[in-house]
């Protein structure tokens, strides 16, 4: 099942010139600013058909993983799946908070093929820490690696509650290798990827509620010039999606229009020539311990949301 993903933010002009400095440099900087070794255990992993992360260092301003500390994450990646993506340093945390800050460092957009990359977090609470690729345009995760120490390593996939066996410390260069799936229960390993539904943010912006959206929609069609037959909004998880029904030259006019709005960002739809579901919503404004679930959920929600429609 495909997915739709979201884009990440741009490097910092400060990251871009780290890594055009040489290794010496960057090796350098990292003695300097990160000045402990620090051990890690590798998790869960999957990743899309000849993409792969590799994890050569760690280093930090403690030996340990903990909060308001930081830590500089080295290694090699190779990228296959697609033209480009960004390659992300993010922790999945298990609490409510809401969307956190991210820092240009934590991500890095990286072009089809191999080379070498340099990330850096600091973890402002407590999660499994985990490198990702996403797609440069919009969406979810589409392959990453868990990895940490004790108990926040993450070892399965998100909705499964037994754990397997932890893998040994490392800090030397360690291939990810996807966790291997069963055809015992097709339908567990289905639950398992997609995990639980997200409710929305408690400090969620005004464009992105259901009035938010309607009054969107309204307006794009009227900038338009065009009429729908039907507007609908599924709140039932976050991100809410939008179904219209229209003709199909009325539905390109009306993308045309959103496309417009800088608080949006479409990424495509599902549906036919009358109808269509989709998100307007950007990746950044996801929770960052809850994108990769947002992800893999989002394109099966818009089809059943598309069904829903046409069916009714």
């Amino acid at each position: 099942m495909k997915t739709k993903l979201a884009s990440c933010l741009h490097l910092a002009p400060v990251l871009l010139a780290l890594l055009g400095s040489s290794p010496s440099t960057r090796a350098q900087n990292a003695t300097t600013d990160f000045p402990y070794t620090v051990s890690f255990e590798l998790g869960f992993a999957e990743f899309a058909p000849g993409d792969s992360i590799t994890i050569t260092a760690m280093h930090g301003t403690r030996d340990v993983i903990t909060t308001n500390e930081t830590y500089c994450v080295e290694g090699v990646y190779t990228l296959a799946s697609a033209d480009e993506a960004d390659l992300c340093f993010y922790a999945t945390t298990t609490s409510n908070s809401g969307p956190t800050p991210v820092d240009p460092r934590q991500r890095v957009r990286v072009q089809k093929g191999s080379g070498n990359f340099r990330l850096v977090k600091t973890m402002g609470e407590n999660g499994y820490l985990h490198l990702s690729f996403y797609p440069a345009r919009s969406g979810g995760s589409f392959g990453g690696i868990y990895f940490g120490q004790g108990e926040w390593v993450r070892r399965e996939p998100w909705g499964k509650a037994t754990s397997q066996p932890s893998a040994a410390n490392s800090v030397g260069p360690i291939p990810a290798v996807a966790a291997p799936t069963s055809a015992s229960n097709p339908n567990q390993v289905i639950f398992d990827y997609l995990g639980d539904p997200v409710s929305p943010p408690q400090s969620l912006a005004p464009a992105y509620t259901r009035q938010g959206l309607t009054d969107a929609i309204q307006l794009a069609a009227q900038n338009a010039g065009v009429t729908l037959q039907r507007v609908e909004i599924d709140d039932s998880e976050f991100p809410f999606l939008i179904g219209v029904t229209s003709s199909d030259s009325d539905y390109e006019k009306l993308v045309e229009q959103l496309r417009k709005v800088p608080s949006y960002e479409y990424g495509g739809s599902v549906g036919g020539h009358t109808h269509h579901a989709f998100n307007l919503v950007p990746y950044h404004a996801f929770p960052s311990e809850a994108a990769q679930r947002i992800g893999h959920r989002l394109t099966l929600r818009m089809q059943i949301f598309c069904d829903k429609i046409v069916s009714e």
